[in-house]
């Protein structure tokens, strides 16, 4: 038995897939087996699990050598599990539920990362520049920005409301920056003009080796969180048009979110029903200047202790 599992999407979902391909190898120890990662196959390096077996389907050859003589395909798709979309499991549950067919997710292994020596390196050089430059004892990374955000005269805005609204993340990083260095995480042209930013840009895999160095992680809903999660890193994810449930992980992070109803979207099921339902969601973005204090105290509480 020759089985191919292809894992599509952003590099957040290449990363939570990790523990149901875990659970995989485990269920089927003696059969051949690959996963096919577009654009992301890099993020399974390090894993001696997942390493050897990985391709990008855009190098030379990947058909003849992995596909003709494969028996099974499997294209998981998460967002398409009623219990998920549902916002009854995480998103790697989903995973298990779509690549192992199992709704018992005990046996689920952590999410992980395996970074190199010199991606370390790399990551403890930009927080060493960051303090160099700020000169603050502590060290956050924050990523304002998913990346569905775009750039407005007014700032940036999220359509899918997956962001921190500019002017929540404006006042945080004005008082954020009187007691820590703060590097930004996000698009050059986004950038704050306050904040630490690597020049060059890092490599995705830098990026979350950095974040295993700094001493706190402040997000959304993008990849940076999975890299915190995937390198038990603490942090505060600040959720707006999804639930915390299936998109971060609020049995690990600290999860800001305000007291409104979220009206569920269906990514990849539907195009029209995601843009109704963050036309019913704006509110969940709307924090008030008491909630946006409230979440500061939040953050520097959890940063210390």
């Amino acid at each position: 038995m020759k089985t191919i599992i292809c894992i599509d999407g952003g590099v957040g979902r290449v990363v939570t897939a990790i523990p149901a391909l875990l659970k995989y190898g485990k269920l089927h120890p003696k059969e051949e087996w690959y996963v096919m990662v577009n654009g992301w196959d890099w993020m399974y390096w390090g894993i001696p699990e997942l390493q050897s077996r990985t391709f990008n389907p855009e190098n030379k050859g990947v058909f003849e050598t992995y596909f003709w003589d494969a028996d099974r395909v499997i294209t998981p798709e998460p967002y398409k599990v009623p219990k998920y979309y549902r916002n009854e499991i995480s998103l790697a549950e989903a995973f298990d539920v779509a690549i192992n067919g199992s709704d018992n997710h005990k046996d689920l292994p952590d999410p992980v990362l395996k970074l190199s020596l010199a991606e370390v390196l790399k990551g403890k050089e930009h927080i060493h520049k960051a303090k160099k430059a700020q000169g603050k004892e502590k060290t956050i990374i924050i990523q304002p920005y998913g990346s569905s955000a775009a750039l407005y005269p007014i700032g940036m805005f999220d359509e899918s409301l997956r962001s921190i609204p500019q002017s929540m993340y404006n006042t945080l990083i004005d008082k954020l920056m009187l007691n820590y260095n703060v590097i930004y995480f996000g698009p050059v042209q986004a950038h704050d003009g306050k904040t630490y930013i690597p020049d060059p840009d890092m490599h995705l895999r830098e990026w979350a080796a950095a974040i295993s160095e700094a001493d706190y992680f402040i997000g959304c809903d993008s990849c940076g969180q999975h890299f915190a999660r995937a390198l038990n890193k603490k942090a505060t994810v600040i959720i707006g048009g999804v639930h915390e449930k299936n998109n971060s992980y609020p049995d690990h992070f600290q999860i800001i979110k305000r007291d409104v109803k979220l009206e569920p979207s269906t990514m990849r099921i539907s195009t029209i029903q995601p843009h109704l339902a963050n036309r019913l969601n704006e509110d969940r973005i709307t924090f008030t200047e008491e909630e946006i204090e409230d979440t500061y105290n939040k953050i520097i509480k959890s940063i210390e202790t």
